[in-house]
């Protein structure tokens, strides 16, 4: 499961700035910030991160992150948490990031409650509590976070922090699923697959191994053809 949280960090990341798609930098916007305008500093933020009319400069981009924190606006903490628990701009500080996740989390964050979660699952900043893990995901998954929904079922899959019920696992893997999570996408179709070896079964399997692999998801896409082979040889 590490494996794959790193990657959903880099998704994550993506994410966290694709609320700024068609932001770009402008006189006016800096004057903002500079005014004091929280927003108007996180955007700036953003500016530099992603060079959007100016040039990527981390250094910058932190420092208009930082002003925006520290007046308790909750994305900006949760970038901060980013910037250190990544190590982009700044020195990996997986303590700093955590504090920065917990005070965004504390805020109703929904983005900062999963990568809290994290925090304890993989004890980075924090003693490992699969505990404190679960609870902060469930508050992050009932806002209806995609990553977090995927996580969750995977944590009621493995008894990991809760006791294992599989069907909650199910649920909130398919939530995840039906807003295009590749990994939920994948473990539902396999959770499909292996579970029942019944023609509706089967047929949930193919349709949620399908929609990863239109995703590109490597392991979707081998059992797939696994699929293929098989058939290929009954007849």
């Amino acid at each position: 499961m590490k494996f794959i949280l790193s990657i959903i960090l880099m998704f994550m990341l993506g994410t966290t700035m694709s609320v700024c798609a068609k932001l770009n930098y402008s006189k006016e916007l800096e004057l903002a910030a500079e005014a004091g305008d929280a927003e108007s500093q996180y955007l700036m933020c953003h500016c530099y991160i992603e060079g959007l009319g100016v040039k990527c400069d981390y250094e910058k981009a932190l420092m208009w992150c930082e002003k925006a924190a520290v007046q308790g606006f909750k994305s900006a903490n949760t970038q901060m948490g980013y910037f250190y628990f990544s190590g982009k701009g700044v020195a990996l500080d997986y303590k700093k990031a955590f504090d920065y996740f917990r005070d965004a989390a504390k805020m109703g964050c929904a983005e900062a409650q999963f990568m809290l979660a994290r925090c304890f699952n993989e004890g980075k900043g924090v003693k490992k509590d699969n505990k404190r893990a679960f609870l902060w995901c469930e508050k992050s998954a009932k806002q209806n976070f995609m990553l977090a929904q995927w996580f969750l079922g995977e944590c009621y899959f493995r008894g990991e922090g809760v006791a294992k019920d599989v069907t909650l696992a199910e649920m909130w893997l398919k939530k995840s699923a039906e807003q295009g999570f590749v990994h939920a996408q994948y473990s539902l179709g396999m959770y499909y697959k292996n579970c029942n070896s019944s023609n509706e079964y089967q047929e949930l399997a193919k349709k949620w191994l399908r929609k990863a692999a239109e995703q590109n998801h490597k392991l979707a896409k081998k059992e797939l053809n696994k699929e293929k082979k098989s058939q290929i040889i009954t007849k």
